[in-house]
């Protein structure tokens, strides 16, 4: 806590803690390219594609994509708890929906179904993995 206090690195409720910027910028882009809304690949040195699986565990396919939307999301909830945030039931159910539903999404064929039934499905669900993590960073 003293340390986050020198550094600067620590927001108290209302304010997004500066260290938790980055998570919070590539958590809407990446998880956008799970939901499919886009697609985001590099051309340079033979290309990449950041929705390519490198894993594929019991038929799910685990990308960088989904590794970077649930790492940024345990990031955001790991710094709130080295300052000793206290959640209230509303942010638990913020942080479950936050990781949960890329997850889900992944692994529970019903579930990603659901979320490409339509582009606005898909668009509303990574506005709302955004919004949750966005959330739990500004207000706890």
């Amino acid at each position: 806590m003293a340390t986050s206090k020198l550094s600067g690195f620590a927001g108290g409720p209302g304010e997004i803690d500066p260290i938790d910027l980055a998570a919070l910028i590539g958590i809407p882009w990446f998880a956008a390219t799970i939901f499919g809304v886009f697609t985001f690949n590099i051309n340079v040195f033979g290309g990449y594609d950041f929705s390519a699986p490198i894993w594929t565990v019991a038929g799910a396919d685990i990308s960088v994509a989904l590794m970077l939307v649930l790492g940024g999301t345990v990031w955001v909830v790991a710094t709130n708890e080295l300052t000793k945030t206290d959640y209230d039931p509303v942010y638990l159910a913020l942080i479950g929906f936050a990781l949960l539903s890329p997850l889900l999404f992944v692994f529970v064929p019903a579930f990603e179904s659901l979320v490409t039934w339509s582009d606005l499905t898909r668009l509303a669900f990574t506005i709302a993995v955004s919004a949750a993590t966005t959330a739990v960073s500004y207000l706890a």
